[in-house]
């Protein structure tokens, strides 16, 4: 694994910290954009898969069938931060299928959101499967299953029809075959799929394109996603605020381990940026300075980013200690 500095944290003018990782940018038809690092070792999806696991709820006709609004979809599509709100969504979805929250294999899990789990301390309960991040996903698979009449017990299965029509998205979108992708066991107990960085850019050069398309079924979710960072994602998230700081301009998702996937629908390119310790501290300061390098962010979107997720870095009294900087270096076929 080649590795290339992507920030480094400063403190009172010295490097205090440094984030390693790899970049690489593609266009629609996977042709390289630009690069840092090596692109081509196998890096697993983790969450970075859910738009294309949802697609199972529109493959199957699930969608369709149960009525699921835009913003059921965003949930379904993301990892939701647990607060009231997102748990309600998963309810609603639950309800429209005739499902309980005990079908829900995913487990219980404190929500992502620190108000949110101060709520559950405070109120004396503990978390549930509802507040686990991937419970909308592992509803929408539950809706596929519904619709299809598979067994809605053995869901989790690498073998299940549900794993095996989203295994062959991935794929489709990836321009592989699914006897390619490298499988592995996801921590909410469902398969995640390795993919060389460049096939991980390329996903999301295809979903940015499908959000110029919402009439096809990559472009609903797509659109899900923009029109609702906060419900796919949550306040204080990498990805929700990428769609935020661009009114919408970007598709992006994060994932487990340190992975970031930016789809760019006007420029017609992905990105996956891969941090290698598995911070996401790292994600926001090396893909705006990866963007606005490619000039794929303007000055004032690159700002508001900041805003949302700030370089600098504060101590408990609120004190500016330092800040992260971002030194990626990228090549151009």
């Amino acid at each position: 694994m080649s590795d290339v500095e992507l920030v480094q944290v400063v403190r009172g003018g010295v490097v205090d910290c440094v984030h390693r990782g790899r970049a690489v940018v593609v266009d629609v038809r996977g042709k390289v954009i630009a690069a840092a690092g090596d692109t081509d070792a196998v890096v697993y999806l983790r969450s970075c898969a859910k738009p294309f696991q949802a697609l199972a709820t529109l493959r199957t006709g699930a969608a369709e069938k149960f009525g699921f609004m835009t913003e059921e979809l965003a949930v379904i599509a993301g990892s939701h931060n647990g607060t009231p709100t997102h748990t309600q969504i998963v309810h609603q979805i639950l309800d429209k299928i005739d499902a309980q929250p005990a079908e829900l294999q995913c487990g219980a899990s404190a929500p992502l959101s620190r108000s949110a789990y101060e709520q559950l301390l405070l109120s004396g309960q503990p978390p549930t499967v509802l507040q686990h991040n991937c419970s909308g996903k592992h509803s929408g698979m539950l809706a596929a299953c519904r619709t299809m009449g598979w067994d809605s017990a053995t869901y989790l299965n690498a073998d299940h029809p549900v794993q095996q029509l989203i295994l062959q998205i991935v794929a489709e979108y990836a321009d592989l075959q699914p006897s390619d992708v490298v499988l592995a066991l996801d921590g909410c107990g469902v398969p995640t799929f390795g993919l060389p960085m460049s096939r991980i850019a390329l996903l999301f050069a295809r979903l940015g394109a499908a959000a110029l398309d919402p009439s096809s079924d990559l472009g609903v979710i797509a659109r899900a996603m923009q029109m609702y960072p906060l419900l796919f994602s949550g306040e204080g998230r990498v990805d929700a605020s990428l769609v935020r700081a661009t009114g919408s301009r970007l598709v992006a998702k994060d994932g487990a381990e340190g992975l970031l996937g930016v789809g760019v629908p006007d420029h017609g390119a992905g990105i996956a940026l891969k941090a290698s310790d598995g911070n996401q501290r790292a994600h926001i300061p090396a893909v705006s300075a990866l963007m606005q390098g490619l000039g794929y962010l303007s000055v004032d979107e690159a700002a508001a980013l900041d805003a949302l997720i700030p370089s600098a870095i504060l101590n408990n009294q609120g004190k500016r200690a330092g800040e992260m900087r971002a030194v990626i270096e990228f090549s151009r076929p």
